[in-house]
């Protein structure tokens, strides 16, 4: 029985009821075929054990037998020991990438195809895959006869490819490691680590790495700097430190030149890291302790804070952002923006870690905003894009995609609250009943308690003139009005969707 069976047949004693085949691909990244195949084998192991599988089309697949004996088959699925683990494309090809970047030594051909048990074609395929995704990381693929390939780059290349494939930022739909907040690196191959060499030591990586320790040392560098990294920044943190220390023992150091050395020494960082660097490697000579510190004062650098650290607060960037507000105001008519010390804060927060990370040209977690890119921040987008290209001038290092997004919802908070709270005439036309008239606008009120004040009108009473005078309307029907007025007219659902929401915020905005 391949890994893949034993998983399936593990799915198929936990449930009460039918599963479908496609649901059970989904939850194990298999395809039908390889579905189709491993119920074979299944039905065929469950007949042995006089246990039945049924797979009804359109109703699911099921094994049918009673409690106290499906007790006894998951007690001989787990007693089983010899099992064929059988890797996907995407598994082999994360591994291989992965041993290529931890390799201290060029891997030959001979032993990657021992290590994955295949043939030396698919391992040269697997390279030349592998080779285009190393790519984005300015990173290549050596290969030398009678020497063996390997990833061919600088130091920090390498370690910055490790934490996105690390994390589980791939080019492919399963990856084979992600980064949990309660349980720290985990590898999903893990318990089948003693099948396969290349599995088992992926394996031995991951025990490597401790986690624990970086998130230790992450609340020690908070104390000393001051302040306190976002949430959603410590795990990426913790892995980058991890990383470090893993490859530090493994004696591979990163490399600086001149200018970018004696720019990261003039940091405020700077002495938290070497304080820390000295602690952790004391035996370290001092020209690879100071490029070590480097690296270490880059990660805290470039992490994500909640508000400003003492040290993003200087001169260079507090003028840098009079000029920002200065232009925020400007493009919103609202001079009052200038003198708005949340958005000062947010981008004093927000500007300095991005644009080291821009600089140095650092991997950090790919995040998406909803909506972010759609009509209803049109305005927005287009001042935050004008913004970056000011900030751009002034440091030289220009803001990365995703921090222009968080820009965004700066300026969105931003021109909300500068907003004057006004009493505005909202016209409620929803002729679906009085209950559901009422519901709907307990449902504006307690979302929008600034929106205005509401007026509940009959549909066939709404006339011209009473939509001129009113600020806007929120209909639950397609509404045309009997003439045209000045007036905009919102259509949302009567349970008030997130799209409506959304609308409506927009339209305040």
């Amino acid at each position: 029985m391949t890994t893949a069976q034993r998983d399936l047949l593990r799915l198929l004693l936990a449930a009460e009821r039918p599963v479908g085949a496609a649901a059970l691909g989904r939850q194990l990244h298999l395809s039908p075929w390889q579905v189709h195949y491993g119920l074979r084998e299944i039905k065929s192991w469950l007949n042995r054990r006089h246990a039945t599988l049924r797979h009804a089309p359109g109703v699911g697949v099921q094994v049918i037998c009673s409690p106290e004996q499906r007790q006894r088959l998951l007690a001989d699925l787990a007693a089983q020991a010899r099992f064929q683990l059988v890797l996907t494309t995407e598994q082999r090809q994360q591994l291989l990438a992965l041993a290529l970047l931890t390799a201290i030594q060029p891997l030959t051909l001979a032993e990657l195809q021992q290590s994955l048990a295949v043939a030396r074609t698919t391992v040269l395929k697997d390279l030349d895959v592998i080779e285009r995704c190393l790519a984005r990381f300015d990173l290549a693929i050596a290969r030398r006869q009678h020497r063996g390939c390997w990833a061919e780059g600088d130091e920090l290349a390498k370690r910055q490819a490790l934490a996105a494939l690390l994390w589980g930022d791939v080019p492919f739909d399963a990856p084979i490691m992600s980064v949990a907040a309660d349980r720290g690196l985990v590898f999903v191959l893990a318990h089948d680590a003693g099948l396969l060499p290349i599995v088992g030591q992926a394996s031995a990586l991951v025990r490597e790495l401790d986690m624990a320790a970086a998130y230790e040392l992450i609340a020690l560098a908070e104390a000393d700097l001051g302040g306190r990294f976002s949430d959603e920044a410590v795990a990426p943190l913790a892995l980058g430190l991890a990383i470090q220390a893993q490859r530090v023992r493994v004696r591979q150091y990163v490399g600086w030149d001149d200018e970018a050395l004696g720019w990261i020494q003039s940091q405020a960082a700077w002495p938290t890291a070497a304080r820390h660097c000295a602690r952790l490697w004391p035996d370290l000579p001092e020209g690879q302790r100071a490029a070590e510190t480097a690296q270490l004062a880059l990660l805290l650098l470039t992490s994500a804070r909640d508000e400003p650290w003492p040290g993003d607060r200087t001169a260079a960037t507090g003028t840098l952002v009079d000029q920002l507000q200065a232009h925020i105001a400007a493009a919103y008519a609202a001079p009052e923006l200038t003198r708005d010390q949340l958005l000062r804060d947010g981008l004093e927060a927000l500007i300095p870690p991005a644009c080291v990370r821009q600089r140095f040209r650092l991997w950090a977690p790919p995040k998406t905003i909803a909506d972010i890119h759609t009509e209803r921040y049109a305005d927005e987008r287009a001042v935050a894009a004008q913004l970056a290209e000011e900030i751009e001038r002034a440091s030289g290092a220009g803001l990365p995609p995703d921090t222009i997004d968080e820009l965004v919802l700066l300026l969105r908070a931003a021109v909300v609250r500068a907003r004057p709270e006004q009493s505005r005439h909202v016209l409620v036309v929803c002729p679906s009943g009085m209950a559901t008239t009422q519901l709907l606008v307990a449902r504006l009120r307690a979302r929008f308690p600034r929106l205005g004040t509401f007026e509940v009108l009959p549909m066939r009473e709404l006339t011209a003139a009473r939509a001129a005078g009113a600020d806007l309307i929120i209909t639950t029907v397609p509404l045309v009005l009997p003439e045209p007025a000045l007036v905009d007219i919102i259509h949302v659902h009567p349970m008030l969707r997130p799209d409506d929401i959304a609308a409506l915020t927009q339209w305040m905005a």
